[in-house]
């Protein structure tokens, strides 16, 4: 086991309200973190009868949310911190203008973005897009699909129930390859074991209870190798909640034996200025 802690990103609720993006992005990259990750919703529609996961009211954050892809380009220039999403809603998306965003991201940041996607929670949010809830997840798969083609292949084609795409020509590529990482947020049932090793680079899963998410671990990674998954993986990233510094020194130190590829720090439920907690963990996390 190496003794170099996990990358640790940042999962920031940025706002039209919050401190600026890029004021973040500095702050965390001037205290030694190694990522910063947006979350997204197009909108929150009025009236929902989908519950907040969280339980009780929707927070105000969530009816405020930037653009995830036009903030991180901000970040990527202002910063040399990786990027992502967590989560994207691609569903949302027509995937072919999705795949051009996402390679021109990945490319004029000289390959430093990560595709975190989920299935959305929020069904009048997806409807409004002109989705069947009930067909999110084929719909995530396809549109994933279509778009590594876009981002792989010379001449790229897909054809599948709820997205196609004729023999085209598409550049940028993303400067990674064979294309950028994308990873499943799910919780990890059959299903969503099922679904991350079909056709997902890896995992983003809640971590709130270190000895359950290691089971998790070892049950996906047994999973992926007798699928015998060619590639290197999967990729993990466990979330944590907000904690006390003792608990998340213990908590880096457990994944660090997990191997885990990268620790988000979620940050999305800081009240008051979230500097505090920025000099609080980056104190922590040096102390390892």
């Amino acid at each position: 086991m190496s003794g170099t802690r996990p990358p640790a990103a940042l999962h920031y609720f940025a706002t039209d309200q919050s401190l600026p993006v890029t004021d973040f992005a500095r702050a965390a990259a001037e205290r030694g973190f190694d990522a910063v990750l947006l979350p997204e919703h197009t909108h929150i529609p009025v009236s929902t009868g989908s519950p907040y996961p969280g339980g009780g009211d929707l927070p105000e954050r969530y009816r405020r949310t930037l653009d995830p892809y036009v903030a991180l380009s901000a970040i990527a220039a202002r910063t040399d911190l990786k990027i992502g999403t967590c989560v994207a809603l691609v569903a949302q998306h027509d995937p072919i203008a999705l795949a051009k965003t996402i390679a021109t991201l990945d490319f004029i940041s000289g390959g430093r973005f990560s595709l975190g996607v989920g299935y959305g929670w929020n069904a009048p949010e997806l409807a409004n897009h002109g989705r069947d809830t009930a067909k999110r997840r084929a719909i995530v798969r396809e549109h994933v699909a279509l778009m590594r083609a876009l981002w792989q292949d010379t001449e790229a084609e897909f054809h599948g129930d709820h997205a196609s795409l004729s023999p085209s020509w598409a550049w940028p590529k993303p400067v990674q390859r064979p294309s950028v990482p994308v990873l499943l947020g799910c919780q990890l049932t059959p299903r969503g074991q099922a679904e991350i090793i079909g056709w997902a680079d890896g995992w983003i899963g809640f971590a709130g209870d270190l000895d359950v998410f290691a089971g998790q671990v070892a049950t996906l990674r047994a999973r992926w190798a007798e699928a015998e998954r060619t590639e290197v993986g999967p990729l993990i990233r466990p979330m944590l909640p907000i904690v006390d510094d003792d608990t998340l020194r213990r908590s880096f130190e457990r994944l660090q034996g997990l191997g885990v590829d990268q620790v988000v720090l979620d940050l999305q439920a800081v009240e008051g200025d979230i500097r505090v907690v920025l000099d609080r963990y980056a104190a922590a996390l040096a102390a390892l």
